[in-house]
């Protein structure tokens, strides 16, 4: 009786152990990393966001490398070479990780043992590889017609092209929805909804997105940016007041929203490195040459960081209204206080200071200007 007493007590502890043994979480993560073509040197393992940044380094020896450490959740850290300007991203986690890369092929750098990474990076290698797949035969068919932007659509040309384009979106949409929505409970779900939906998406399907996320995931460093952009695209939605903002002007002079109360103002978001913005710079001209003496005036908020580069493109594209920049390209502060992800985005704000349209572009932004100024 008594053995059986002991036997049984020592497989409870044994169960106990093994239970605790399978359950029991990394307490850090190893990255063993080999570069084939790099013998020695120094290699690094950066995270970066916004003003937080963490380094730490590493002696290359023998093209061998090894990071140790811990992280309180999964965050996407860059590998990368002294010296170089680039490197690879992944989703770093308590994990024994190894890494393989070739000196300049190292984006295309082999991770194993990084299981968030993987479920993450999986979206871009099937769903968003998917869509660029059927994007490349759009893009030739538009590049065939306008013969590579030298000549302009007909009107039917460019009614059929815009349905391609609209259905190649919806495809899009179905299949990060379903990835998002299969994903719910992993950080990749997050992720994708930053990168892909709060840029290309609307604010209501972010809003929705951000709720099939489980508490967890919400709770996550990037949920909690998704949520941050929901509390943005309300405080810039239409209907709202349009936040305050001021910013020197290329003369140094501070100009501020509120200086435009009393008038419609169209705030324009834009830069001199952008192609799409200077395309689209002759029909805001061509506004503002129509509708300032009726009561239009528009301000211009540059993302540029080279002051040189700005004033000629102001001066180029015969911009001459008031423009305002901090010279801190994508840190802009009035562009990120607007949470403005890609230029040119534009808000039309009445003389209430309310935002009664955003985003109008070409015949777009001459449509509603004459709905406005054709009722004074």
């Amino acid at each position: 009786m008594r053995n059986t007493i002991l036997k049984s007590g020592l497989l409870a502890l044994t169960l106990i152990s093994t239970i605790t043994s399978c359950s029991k979480k990394e307490e850090g993560y190893t990255i063993n990393g080999k570069f084939a073509d790099v013998k020695d040197g120094m290699v690094y393992l950066e995270f970066t966001d916004g003003e937080k940044k963490i380094t730490d380094s590493s002696t290359i020896t023998n093209g061998s490398f090894t990071f140790k450490g811990k992280v309180d959740e999964p965050l996407l850290y860059v590998i990368k070479l002294k010296g170089a300007e680039f490197g690879t991203r992944f989703l770093l986690d308590n994990e024994t990780i190894t890494f393989e890369a070739k000196k300049d092929s190292i984006q295309e750098a082999k991770f194993s043992g990084a299981k968030q990474d993987s479920i993450y990076k999986s979206y871009y290698k099937n769903e968003f590889k998917k869509v660029n797949d059927l994007a490349a035969p759009v893009y030739k068919m538009a590049d065939s017609l306008t013969q590579k932007g030298k000549v302009k659509l007909t009107p039917e040309q460019k009614t059929i092209l815009d349905k391609r384009w609209d259905d190649l979106q919806a495809q899009g949409n179905q299949l990060t929805e379903k990835f998002i929505v299969d994903h719910k409970d992993k950080l990749a779900a997050a992720l994708i909804i930053n990168e892909r939906v709060v840029t290309l998406g609307t604010p209501e399907k972010v809003k929705e997105y951000y709720a099939l996320l489980t508490p967890k995931i919400q709770q996550s460093f990037y949920g909690k940016k998704v949520k941050k952009e929901i509390e943005i695209a309300e405080k810039t939605a239409i209907g709202a007041i349009a936040p305050e903002f001021s910013q020197t002007d290329v003369n140094g002079k501070i100009i501020k929203l509120s200086d435009y109360k009393g008038k419609y103002v169209l705030v324009d978001f834009w830069a001199s490195w952008c192609g799409p913005c200077r395309k689209e710079n002759p029909y805001v001209v061509k506004a503002y040459n129509t509708y300032h003496k009726k009561g239009l005036d528009i301000l211009g908020v540059s993302l540029d960081d080279k002051k040189d580069l700005w004033e000629k493109a102001i001066e180029k594209d015969g911009l001459i209204w008031n423009h305002v920049s901090d010279l801190k390209g994508w840190k802009n502060e009035a562009a990120v206080l607007y949470g403005v992800k890609m230029v040119p985005t534009n808000y039309l704000i009445d003389p209430e200071g309310k935002i009664i349209d955003k985003n109008l572009r070409e015949e777009a932004l001459h449509s509603r200007l004459k709905e406005i100024f054709i009722k004074k």
